[in-house]
C-alpha cells in the first residue's frame, strides 16, 4: 500500500441509486404486471447516468405496440434504442438493484390491443419428454359381529386408480385403469368375491396453435354449454379459450367514458382494483377487462391529472355461456356414442357442432346440431347481460328420433338460465335454471339408452326420460350477522309420479373466535325399487383451543361437537377434537358418537392423515361393540423425465420439475414441496399458456449452497412437463479477511473469485478488510481491485483445508489470508 494515504475509486457507488454498469439478470415488470426475468444491460447515458438498454424486439416481446408506433418505423430490431421517453412519451424506467426489478411504465395508447395478461405464443412451451403417473390406492377391512338377524361377517375391499400418460413434444397421450376387489366371509368361511379391471379415457391430444384449438382422438366428451355432455369415441376439434389472453377470456363488459386530461382509470369490484391504466384527453374505450364472472357491479374511477375524481358504476352479471364481443368459441365432433349408465347402448354414430358467438350491447348468440342415424337434433339460443337485473339466456332444442318399434319421435326441450350478484345487499344468485321437455322429446343419450339394461350400482331414475328440472343456487352474505345460503333441485319424468329432489341450506357465524353452523338437507336413497327419502338436520360447533391458553400446541386444535335428526327420528351426537402440526401437513382427528336408535352404543374413530412433497397418506380406526374397521388410503406421483425420476403429490394438468442439482430439501415456494436428495421437485400444478413464477425459498437452502436467482417463469402448454432450472452454486460461505502488507484492503474493493467450472463469484469489501463470498471451492485464487493501476490490484491464494479441525464447521468459515501485489507479481 506504500506509505500514502489509499485512495479507491469508488465513482460507481458515490452517488445514492446510481447503478454499476454491467448485465443484470432482473425480473421486469410493464405497468405492475410481471413479464418475466430477461438479461437487462445498463449502459451510461451521455449525462453520465446508467440506464437499461432497449431493443425494439425486447419491447415488443413486451408488449408495446412498435409494429403500429411510427416512430419506430426503419429501426433495427436488435438496436439499442437512445432513449425509451423520446420514443414514447411519458414512458419511464424504474429500477430496484436490491430486489433486481426493472419497472417499466408504457401509456395505454402505446401498448399493444389487449396485451394485459398477454403470454406470446412464441414462449409457450410444450416441455420436455416424460411419463407421467397418478396414483390413488385404498384399502380397509370392516369386522361385523354376529346379531339377532345376521352373523358374523368379513368384508375386504380394495380400490387402485392409476392415471397415466406420455408427453412427446405438443402430443399428450392419456388413459386411466380402475381395479376394484372385494371379499366377504362368513363365519369365518370365504363365500363370495370379485374383482374388476376397467380401462377408459383414453385419447391422444395436441393443440392447434395457428387456430387457438385443440385436437382429441380417442375417448373422451363433449362439453356441455350448448348441448348436454355426450360420451364419445372418435375425434373433437374445439377451440381452447386457455389460449386467449385472461382479459379475452369469458365475458365482461365493455368500460366507455370521456377524459379531460391524461387521466387515470381505475376499475374495482367488490373494494378491489381489478384494472388501472392511463389514457389520452378525450374518448376512451375499454375492452380487455379480465373475466369478472358474477363478483358483482363494477367501479369506474378516472382521476384527470388536475386531482379531479370523477365514479361511474357499471352494473355487470354473467353467465358461462356467455363471450365478449366478436370472439367465438366452437366445437366439432365425429365418433361414436360410448358409455353411459346401461350395460349396453345403441352405440350410435354421429356428427356434432356447436357455435358461441359475442355481439355488441353485451349479447352472445350460440346454436349446434347432432346428426346421426334415426336421430337429429338441433339447439339455438342468445344469453344477455341485463344490467343491475343479472344476466339471462335461454336457449330451445328440438329433437327428431326413431325408437323402434315405437316409430318417428319428435318433441322440444326450453331452457332458461339466471344469475345475479347484488354486492349492496350481500345477496348472490349464481345460478337458476328451468329446464321443460315435451313428451317425446329425446336427447342423445336417452336416444342410445332407450330399451336397455341399467347397470349396477345406478340411482333408479338414471334412465328415466325427465320432463322437468328446477335448480338454484343462492347465498346471502351478512357482514357480522353470518351468512345464508340456498341450493336445490328438482326434477319429474314423464310417466313416473316420483319427484326426485334435493335441497341443502343452513346459516354460520362465528362468535369470539367460535365457529357455528345450521344446516338442513333433503336427498333421496337408493333402493330396491322405491326412492326413499332423506330429511336431516344439524348443529355444528368448533371451539379453537386457544382461546383457553397460548401454547403452540393449541393454536391449530379444535373441539368438535355435532348433533343431528333425520326423519326417522334418529338423534346422533359426535363429540371430538382436530388438529394440525408440521406446518399443516400433519393432521389427526379423534370423536366419539351414540345414536338414539334402539340397540345401537357409541362408536369411536381415530384417524391421521399427512400430506408430503411426494404424496399423501391417510389411515383410520373405527370401533364399536359390534364392530371394527380399518381404512388406509394413499394418493401421490411420479414423473419420469431427462434427468431421472421424481415423486409428487397428485398432478393436475401441466406441471413443472424443478431442477437444482445439488440443493436437497429447499422448500419451493408453489405448496408444500421440498427438492429431494437429487435437488429435484414437481410443481404439480400449473396455468396453461400463462405466465407461471417458480421461485426457491433461499433460507432453506444447505449451507454449501447458493443461487444466482430464486425464481425462473414457466409458459406451459395444456399437459406439458416442463422444466424450472435452477443453478445452484455449490462451494463453501466465508467471511475472508484480505490483508495487503499490514494494513486491511480498503472499502469498497471488488473482489473476485474465478472457479474451474468458469463461474466468477463477486464480493464488495466492507470495513477492516472483511468481504463475504459463497460458492467459494476449497481453494483457489482470488483478485481484488480498489483502482485502475496495477499497484491498486493484488492477487491472494486460499485454501480452507488448512483450518483447525472442528467438530462441527461453521455454517460460515472465517479466514484471513494475504494479498501480493498484482505488479510485484507482473515483476516476477
Amino acid at each position: 500500500m506504500g506509505s500514502g494515504p489509499v485512495t479507491t475509486d469508488l465513482s460507481d457507488f458515490e452517488t445514492a441509486g446510481h447503478i454499476p454498469p454491467g448485465k443484470y439478470l432482473v425480473t421486469v415488470h410493464v405497468n405492475q404486471v410481471a413479464q418475466g426475468e430477461y438479461s437487462i444491460v445498463f449502459t451510461p447515458n451521455r449525462q453520465g447516468q446508467t440506464e437499461p438498454e432497449f431493443t425494439p424486439l425486447l419491447l415488443d416481446a413486451l408488449g408495446v405496440n412498435t409494429g403500429g408506433l411510427p416512430q419506430f418505423k426503419g429501426l433495427p430490431e436488435g438496436k439499442p434504442i437512445d432513449s425509451l421517453p423520446a420514443l414514447i412519451p411519458d414512458a419511464f424506467a424504474q429500477f430496484n438493484l436490491q430486489e433486481l426489478r426493472l419497472d417499466l411504465s408504457i401509456p395505454q395508447i402505446a401498448m399493444k390491443p389487449n396485451a394485459g395478461g398477454t403470454v406470446e405464443p412464441a414462449l409457450w412451451d410444450n416441455g420436455v419428454p416424460a411419463m407421467l403417473l397418478n396414483y390413488t390406492l385404498s384399502g380397509g377391512r370392516n369386522w361385523q359381529d354376529s346379531q339377532i338377524d345376521s352373523s358374523s361377517n368379513t368384508q375386504d375391499n380394495l380400490f387402485a386408480n392409476l392415471r397415466g400418460g406420455i408427453n412427446w413434444q405438443n402430443w399428450r397421450l392419456r388413459s386411466n385403469v380402475v381395479y376394484t376387489y372385494n371379499r366377504s366371509r362368513f363365519n369365518g368361511q370365504a363365500s363370495q368375491q370379485n374383482h374388476n379391471t376397467h380401462f377408459s379415457n383414453l385419447y391422444l391430444q395436441t393443440d392447434i396453435r395457428a387456430w387457438r384449438s385443440e385436437l382429441t382422438l380417442g375417448e373422451s366428451s363433449t362439453g356441455n354449454d350448448v348441448f348436454d355432455s355426450i360420451p364419445f369415441r372418435g375425434v373433437r376439434l374445439n377451440s381452447n379459450e386457455q389460449m386467449r389472453p385472461l382479459n379475452q377470456r369469458g365475458f365482461a363488459p365493455m368500460l366507455t367514458g370521456i377524459a379531460n386530461s391524461n387521466a387515470r382509470i381505475t376499475v374495482s369490484q367488490n373494494g378491489n382494483v381489478i384494472y388501472q391504466t392511463y389514457v389520452a384527453p378525450g374518448a376512451f374505450r375499454i375492452n380487455d377487462l379480465n373475466q369478472t364472472g358474477l363478483g358483482g357491479d363494477l367501479t369506474m374511477t378516472i382521476t384527470e391529472s388536475d386531482g379531479t375524481v370523477r365514479t361511474q358504476t357499471i352494473a355487470s352479471s354473467s353467465l358461462p355461456v356467455m363471450l365478449r364481443p366478436d370472439v367465438a368459441q366452437y366445437e366439432l365432433t365425429a365418433g361414436r356414442y360410448d358409455g353411459g349408465v346401461t350395460v349396453t347402448s345403441r352405440q350410435a354414430t354421429f356428427v356434432s357442432g356447436t357455435l358461441i358467438y359475442g355481439l355488441p350491447h353485451n349479447l352472445t348468440l350460440y346454436g349446434g346440431g347432432l346428426i346421426s342415424r334415426d336421430y337429429f337434433s338441433a339447439v339455438s339460443g342468445v344469453g344477455l347481460s341485463l344490467g343491475v337485473l343479472g344476466a339471462l339466456s335461454a336457449d330451445v332444442t328440438a329433437s327428431s328420433a326413431r325408437i323402434n318399434p315405437e316409430g318417428r319421435k319428435s318433441g322440444s326441450s326450453y331452457r332458461v338460465r339466471y344469475a345475479k350478484n347484488m354486492v349492496t345487499t350481500g345477496t348472490s344468485v349464481d345460478l337458476t335454471a328451468y329446464r321443460y321437455s315435451t313428451r317425446n322429446y329425446y336427447s342423445f343419450a336417452d336416444f342410445n339408452t332407450t330399451g336397455h339394461q341399467l347397470s349396477p350400482g345406478q340411482e333408479p331414475w338414471a334412465l328415466l326420460r325427465q320432463r322437468s328440472a328446477f335448480q338454484i343456487r343462492i347465498s346471502q352474505q351478512m357482514g357480522t350477522y353470518g351468512s345464508l345460503y340456498l341450493s336445490g333441485m328438482r326434477n319429474d319424468y314423464w310417466g313416473k309420479n316420483e319427484i326426485n329432489k334435493s335441497l341443502s341450506a343452513g346459516y354460520s357465524n362465528s362468535v369470539w373466535g367460535v365457529n357455528y353452523d345450521v344446516a338442513y338437507s333433503i336427498s333421496r336413497i337408493k333402493g330396491d325399487s322405491a326412492w326413499p327419502e332423506n330429511r336431516q338436520v344439524s348443529l355444528n360447533v368448533q371451539v379453537p383451543l386457544r382461546l383457553f391458553g397460548p401454547a403452540s400446541a393449541l393454536s391449530n386444535s379444535y373441539a368438535n361437537y355435532q348433533i343431528s335428526h333425520n326423519n326417522n327420528g334418529e338423534v346422533q351426537h359426535r363429540v371430538g377434537l382436530s388438529g394440525s402440526g408440521l406446518d399443516d401437513r400433519l393432521s389427526w382427528n379423534v370423536g366419539q358418537s351414540r345414536s338414539s336408535l334402539p340397540n345401537s352404543d357409541a362408536s369411536s374413530t381415530v384417524s391421521l392423515g399427512y400430506q408430503g412433497s411426494k404424496g399423501a397418506a391417510n389411515m383410520g380406526y373405527s370401533h364399536s361393540s359390534h364392530y371394527r374397521s380399518l381404512n388406509m388410503n394413499g394418493n401421490g406421483a411420479l414423473v419420469v423425465h431427462p434427468q431421472g425420476v421424481t415423486l409428487s403429490q397428485m398432478l393436475g394438468d401441466s406441471l413443472a420439475v424443478v431442477s437444482a442439482p445439488g440443493a436437497p430439501g429447499v422448500k419451493v415456494m408453489n405448496g408444500n414441496v421440498r427438492t429431494d436428495s437429487r435437488g429435484y421437485a414437481v410443481v404439480p400444478y400449473l396455468a396453461n399458456y400463462q405466465s407461471n413464477s417458480i421461485g426457491l425459498d433461499p433460507s432453506t437452502l444447505p449451507d454449501d449452497v447458493d443461487l444466482t436467482q430464486s425464481t425462473v417463469a414457466v409458459h406451459p402448454t395444456k399437459g406439458a412437463v416442463v422444466m424450472a432450472k435452477f443453478a445452484p452454486r455449490i462451494g463453501l460461505q466465508a467471511l475472508m479477511t484480505l490483508n495487503y502488507g499490514d494494513k486491511p484492503l480498503p472499502f469498497g474493493t471488488i473482489v473476485r473469485v474465478e472457479r474451474e467450472d468458469g463461474e466468477t463469484h463477486t464480493g464488495i469489501m466492507g470495513d477492516a478488510g472483511q468481504v463475504y463470498l459463497s460458492g467459494l471451492p476449497e481453494q483457489g485464487t482470488l483478485t481484488a481491485k480498489w483502482g485502475e493501476a496495477l499497484s491498486q490490484q493484488c492477487r491472494a491464494r486460499f485454501d480452507f483445508s488448512r483450518e483447525k479441525p472442528q467438530a462441527a464447521k461453521p455454517a460460515i468459515r472465517n479466514l484471513a489470508v494475504n494479498c501480493d501485489a498484482m505488479d510485484t507479481l507482473a515483476k516476477r
